[in-house]
């Protein structure tokens, strides 16, 4: 009479089993780990990229500024007025406001009163882009409110410039003793632009802040 094989698996069986399932386990979680790492280093990319563009484009800006303050231009304000007439180009650490020269394209053609600092967005604080035909009537003082603003960044953790030139101011009809060129956190020279302007953007990305920076030269037209 045979004996019958007992059912179930033998643990050499079962071993073998469980060592197959091991190796399939790990190949499918080696590549999920992989897939991970090259979606977010695409996402860390592209955030990048999304940052030194907005830097480009506001060093693009700038470096279109434009010197339209005339010394006729001035006198013919200091006849109406007692105060001395704004500076070519209104700096703070965190905002700008220029003229500048555009050829069109996205922008008017001709010269473009510029503002450009942060606001608050729906999704937080953003850099934008305040726009107007500039127009020598209405002067370089203009509400935001009345020009066209476009959106270069959101998410944005801090937006910093830095002037580099010879700060001359005007009081009345007299200026002051010219001065070696240095870094300022502003800019309000009646002189002229600055020399140099250091940018520095951070964008809130992927639970961290990523930064670029640039530093244009103006032309001294």
């Amino acid at each position: 009479m045979r004996r019958r094989a007992p059912d179930g698996f033998t643990l050499l069986e079962l071993l073998l089993a469980i060592s197959l399932l091991s190796l399939i386990t790990a190949s499918i979680m080696g590549g999920i780990h992989l897939g991970v790492r090259a979606w977010d280093t695409t996402r860390a990319s592209e955030s990048l990229d999304e940052v030194e563009s907005a830097t480009r484009a506001t060093a693009g800006l700038i470096g279109r500024g434009y010197t339209i303050a005339t010394d006729q231009l001035q006198q013919q304000r200091q006849q109406l007025s007692a105060e001395p007439p704004p500076p070519p180009l209104a700096g703070s650490a965190n905002a700008v406001s220029f003229v500048a020269l555009s050829e069109g394209g996205a922008q008017w053609g001709g010269l473009i009163l510029t503002e450009i600092g942060i606001d608050n967005g729906p999704e937080g604080s953003e850099l934008a882009v305040w726009t107007r035909p500039y127009r020598p009537r209405e002067g370089l003082v203009v509400e935001r409110g009345a020009m066209k603003k476009t959106v270069v960044l959101k998410n944005l953790a801090y937006f910093e410039l830095a002037y580099f030139g010879v700060q001359q101011a005007q009081q009345g009809i007299v200026q002051q003793q010219r001065q070696a060129p240095a870094w300022s956190p502003a800019w309000a020279s009646h002189a002229g632009l600055p020399e140099l302007v250091a940018i520095k953007i951070g964008a809130n990305r992927l639970g961290q802040v990523i930064e670029a920076q640039a530093t244009v030269a103006i032309r001294q037209r």
